[in-house]
């Protein structure tokens, strides 16, 4: 199996130093100088405090900018505001770590979890989180008729319905939309996303967690 590549982004030498002292030891990770000769798996940004807009630029410069998925992000902080967890999720976080507890063993652990698909957050911020998530989709993402995963409101009705059997008409009828826009809705999604068929639809649908 190949070595976790890993960059570390630190507020100063010193810590740098340390971290990559600490991640070196571990023959599952390789720790890599530069993301633009060897694309990282994991990011690893140790700050004192994570305020301000520094750090999240850092890490939004890796989302989406390669061919491949983006590196998911460990952030080693004293300090962090319980109002950024949004955004540092959106920006690639994935772990969260105090500083004080971080050791050897503890920080090439969190760093091979992630890198697997895990999510290391302080349970009091897990709730945080989810409570900011449920505004964002009740002010945000709601009056525009979106959903969380982006897809339209209309549109996951429309499969919904179709999954469950309904036919154009009785769909309308259902919703109160005209046969019309309900095959428009429905070809819509399908021309997006390059499906040939209801079934299709449907299937991509439920396989995507939209329905």
């Amino acid at each position: 199996m190949d070595a976790v590549k890993v960059l570390v982004h630190a507020a100063d030498g010193f810590t740098e130093a340390g971290v990559n002292a600490m991640l070196g030891a571990s023959e599952l990770l390789r720790v890599v100088p530069d993301s633009r000769t060897a694309p990282p798996d994991v990011v690893v940004v140790a700050v004192d405090d994570v305020v301000g807009s520094s750090t999240f630029a850092f890490l939004r410069r890796f989302q989406g900018a390669g061919k491949g998925k983006s590196p998911r992000a460990v952030v080693i902080a004293n300090r962090f505001r319980s109002e950024d967890m949004l955004m540092a999720v959106e920006c690639g976080m994935s772990a969260l770590l105090p500083r004080a507890e971080v050791k050897d063993g503890s920080l090439a652990a969190a760093v091979l979890a992630v890198s697997r698909g895990a999510a290391l957050i302080p349970l009091q911020l897990q709730g945080i989180l989810l409570s900011q998530i449920t505004q964002l989709r009740l002010q945000v993402l709601a009056p525009a008729g979106l959903t969380l995963t982006g897809v339209e409101t209309r549109e996951r009705d429309v499969l919904q319905l179709i999954a469950a059997g309904y036919q154009t008409d009785e769909i309308a009828k259902q919703l109160t939309y005209s046969e019309g826009t309900v095959k428009n809705v429905l070809y819509g999604w399908m021309a997006r996303l390059h499906l040939n068929s209801r079934s299709q639809a449907v299937a991509y649908a439920m396989r995507a967690g939209v329905i």
